[in-house]
């Protein structure tokens, strides 16, 4: 459960939130799990331009990639938080 901390604040997407600890357990696992290839499979730019999902340009060859980057460093960090059975604040900037 994602609770929120600062409701009459805005960091930017509205308000930070944060993942408990058994929470943060439960996605690094699932993170564990899928693959960057897994989680791209079957999706299609075209759909993803019609949505217009950040950051826009999905027409260009290989750019579902762009986040690939991101979904490791992603990994990597609630990994770690497990490790230490941190909690974490979440927040769209």
């Amino acid at each position: 459960m994602r609770s929120r901390f600062a409701e009459d604040e805005d960091w930017g997407y509205g308000p930070p939130r944060y993942l408990r600890r058994e929470r943060v357990r439960l996605a690094a696992g699932a993170l564990r799990a899928t693959s960057y290839a897994q989680l791209i499979s079957g999706v299609e730019p075209a759909e993803l331009t019609s949505a217009e999902v950040y950051p826009l340009g999905w027409s260009e060859p290989g750019s579902l990639e762009w986040g690939r980057p991101w979904y490791d460093g992603l990994r990597q960090l609630f990994e770690a938080a497990a490790r230490t059975d941190d909690a974490l604040l979440v927040w769209l900037d």
